[in-house]
């Protein structure tokens, strides 16, 4: 009798466990307060097909979207367009360490891919047959930005969003 008692416990422990991780992920956006679930999320013109050298990016969230100010506008020589993004409160979080201090002083970084013609030998292939349809603010803007949110590990692992899947300048 005890037998059955102990399996059934078992079980039911086993659901509710499976259960709650399911709903923990679904509901409770992370990282970042208002951060979109990557179902609501897509890649347009398949954006991320024109990173070059993606595997220096290491995946954590596949899609959020996130706001803030613009606090400088970086032209890189790989043709990417770099926003050192103060992030608006809600989004305090979604920096780290590698954030901090020089070069980005705490803030986010914002890759904007293949604005301009890449000077930088190894991203050039990337930006072939690509036309970025992405508007680049100015320093000062408030924006929002969605894309995914990535540690770029030749970088001091810093947060980015790269590359940006679309951009509101508000």
């Amino acid at each position: 009798m005890k037998a059955p008692l102990v399996a059934a416990l078992v079980i039911v422990s086993l659901v509710g466990a499976v259960a709650g991780f399911y709903l923990y992920d679904r509901f409770i956006p992370s990282p970042g307060g208002g951060s979109t679930s990557s179902s609501s999320c897509s890649d347009p013109a398949s954006i991320g097909s024109h990173v070059y050298n993606p595997y220096r990016l290491q995946i954590v969230k596949p899609c959020i979207t996130a706001s803030g100010t613009v606090d400088r506008v970086i032209e890189e020589a790989d043709g990417d367009v770099h926003l050192r993004t103060n992030l608006d409160q809600a989004y305090s979080n979604l920096t780290n360490s590698g954030n901090q201090g020089y070069p980005q002083y705490g803030d986010l970084v914002v890759e904007i891919i293949c604005v301009n013609t890449p000077s930088q030998t190894d991203a050039i292939p990337a930006c072939q047959n690509y036309t970025n349809q992405i508007p680049v603010p100015s320093a000062g803007q408030h924006i929002t930005i969605t894309g995914p949110y990535v540690l770029d590990t030749e970088h001091s692992y810093w947060a980015e969003i790269h590359p940006v899947y679309s951009l509101v300048i508000e």
